[in-house]
């Protein structure tokens, strides 16, 4: 018969997800889970099998969260150039608000295990194409409207658009201005025009 858990799975992955992005993945020990998630290694194998799957599981709640902003604005009546406009900038707030300069939990990830690991490399891949084909009917509904311009596909632009953002995300590493992500997000944004 199992056994009734003592915890929320859902604020222990919340915890685990915070303990990943500030640390990463090879420089988290199952005792540093053990010790910030305030459960024992048993519940930790039983819930999530490993450290390894309690990491894509974090991988996976965070992209959940972090599109959702995204996603909710799409399905606004505002212009695509304002959206797309209020993405980037959102991206800034995040940035400027992060005093741990963590920066991005899915480009930390991309960077540390994607060309390691067939399961990260797989996440990483599917948030990518997800944004992107948000980001390309976007584009495609602001060139179809007057908005953008046509000298590139909108796909080409979602990319143009998808990298910047990541672009952002590193920098802000490098403890970058205000103002230097803004002159990013100002000149994506006429690039488009």
């Amino acid at each position: 018969m199992a056994r009734k858990k003592n915890f929320d799975e859902g604020e222990v992955l919340e915890k685990a997800l915070q303990l990943f992005w500030k640390k990463g993945y090879n420089a988290t020990s199952i005792q540093d889970l053990v010790d910030e998630l305030g459960i024992n290694r048993a519940s930790i194998y039983d819930t999530w099998g490993d450290k390894h799957q309690l990491y894509v599981a974090a991988l996976q709640r965070y992209r959940q969260n972090s599109s959702s902003w995204l996603l909710n604005q799409i399905r606004s009546d505002k212009p695509a150039s304002e959206i797309i406009e209020a993405f980037l900038n959102h991206v800034i707030e995040d940035v400027m608000q992060d005093h741990d300069k963590k920066g991005c939990f899915v480009v930390n990830s991309t960077t540390e295990l994607a060309n390691l690991d067939p399961d990260i490399q797989m996440l990483v891949s599917e948030n990518k194409q997800t944004i992107e084909r948000v980001l390309a009917e976007l584009v495609k509904e602001g060139q179809e409207s007057g908005e953008f311009n046509t000298k590139q596909s909108a796909q080409a632009y979602a990319r143009f658009i998808f990298n910047n953002i990541n672009g952002l995300r590193v920098v802000c590493k490098t403890f970058a201005s205000r103002e230097e992500l803004q002159e990013v997000v100002d000149i994506t944004i006429r690039s488009l025009k």
